[in-house]
């Protein structure tokens, strides 16, 4: 498959994800109370947290495979010992510490919750990094719908018999059917995995000095890395939290979960040409992160339109009209992701292409610096929307950083990555043509 259609395909797939993850979490609003839906929503930041954070160390086999594919059985049976055992590690410990004794070791509900998740977390991202690795994109695609489906069937099924539940087991309910989808996709992602890499003995758990040495140091400054990445997405919702009641607050996930939509469709550009970003060197890297970046401010932007058009109306009808007031912050956080969406090309290109991810972690930085010291003047200013303002103005201002950045190490090839050219609107005027003469034919 070429790489347009592969690129087609897989925003196609992004956009089935975006959609069942949407109507999850309308469903999951509809089921909880507010205080009980920002908890369930907290639960899923800690445990998405502790998987960025080892999601980086899993980031070396994902850049090691199509840099060493003659290193495959190496390289994999290290990532099972190191992936397996920590997850291990930290099953055993959340289960330990709460049937202890002492009352004041019990973690509370949303933490315990969050660690019985992080594991399948762990395990999933690191079964993601090998399909990436090994460029199957089809496979990873339906590996990352396959979580967000599962979980819709099960609240789908909560959410009807919800008459028959006491409001005091639904955020239970929820959790447990939330870790169950998480267990089932994990089986499947790693049978897929596994049988796709073609190789004897992946399942074996075996010490690799050389790859060892790879998952410390490339992962563990990739780690540090998607730590801050993942700052900058959540430190606005998370000072939110802190200067706004829970109430309030509940409105701003709703908008958050919404706007982050956009994000999904749009990051199929960067998973179709992160194989060739990370085994391309020299000006056919360039050309690739340019021409990527360019598509996907195109994209981003068109999408954004179309939720413009019909969200709306959507989030009240979907989550019910107490969360109308997550349409206003909702649209203000629309534009900044489109130049987030953007800037995670460009540091792709730096952890992948250059093999710095240390880059990244002064480039994400400087967006929640940005991002923070906003959320603290506009927050008790105007509330929801000075949250959503801190947020956009930090992802605008940090994409105009990072393409001064490109053009210093790049020696001023910067326009490249977001000036428009005709041949750019070439695939979307075909695709518009190809679905004007189907219905003209009808």
């Amino acid at each position: 498959m070429n790489t347009s259609k592969k690129t087609f395909y897989t925003f196609l797939y992004k956009g089935a994800l975006s959609g069942v993850t949407f109507v999850a979490s309308a469903l999951v609003g509809r089921y909880l109370d507010p205080a009980d839906r920002v908890q369930y929503q907290y639960a899923g930041t800690f445990s998405q947290t502790g998987m960025t954070f080892v999601g980086g160390f899993t980031n070396y086999y994902g850049f090691a495979l199509p840099r060493r594919p003659e290193d495959t059985q190496n390289i994999i049976q290290m990532g099972n010992l190191f992936i397996f055992s920590l997850s291990l590690i930290v099953w055993t410990a959340a289960v330990v510490v709460q049937l202890l004794p002492w009352h004041f070791l019990h973690l509370p509900q949303v933490v315990w919750w969050a660690l019985m998740a992080m594991p399948f977390n762990f395990i999933f991202g690191y079964g993601s990094r090998i399909l990436q690795g090994i460029n199957e994109i089809t496979w990873l695609n339906r590996a990352n719908i396959a979580q967000p489906f599962i979980f819709l069937l099960i609240i789908g099924s909560l959410f009807f018999a919800k008459q028959n539940v006491p409001e005091t087991l639904r955020l239970t309910l929820t959790y447990s059917g939330w870790l169950l989808s998480f267990a089932v996709t994990v089986l499947g992602t790693m049978l897929a995995a596994y049988r796709l890499l073609r190789r004897p003995n992946v399942l074996k758990w075996r010490f690799s000095r050389i790859d060892w040495r790879g998952t410390l140091n490339y992962g563990g400054w990739s780690s540090v890395a998607q730590i801050v990445n993942y700052l900058n997405y959540r430190i606005d919702f998370w000072l939110v939290g802190i200067f706004l009641p829970a109430r309030i607050a509940s409105l701003y996930g709703i908008a958050v979960a919404a706007s982050e939509v956009l994000l999904n469709i749009s990051g199929s550009v960067a998973s179709v040409v992160f194989t060739r970003m990370t085994e391309t060197r020299g000006s056919d890297a360039v050309f690739i992160t340019q021409i990527s970046t360019r598509q996907t401010l195109i994209s981003s932007t068109i999408a954004a339109l179309a939720m413009c058009l019909v969200f709306p109306w959507l989030l009240p009808l979907s989550f019910g009209w107490r969360y109308a007031g997550a349409v206003a912050p909702f649209f203000i956080l629309l534009p900044g992701l489109i130049f987030k969406a953007a800037s995670n090309i460009v540091i792709q290109y730096a952890t992948n292409t250059l093999g710095e991810p240390k880059i990244s972690i002064w480039m994400n930085g400087v967006s929640v610096l940005i991002n923070a010291v906003f959320c603290v003047i506009l927050l008790p200013a105007i509330g929801l929307l000075g949250g959503a303002s801190a947020s956009t103005i930090s992802y605008v201002l940090s994409f105009v950083v990072y393409v001064i950045w490109f053009a210093k190490v790049e020696r001023g090839q910067a326009n490249g990555l977001w000036r428009i050219r005709k041949s750019d609107l070439v695939p979307y005027q075909k695709i518009v043509s190809q679905v004007w003469r189907k219905l003209s034919r009808r």
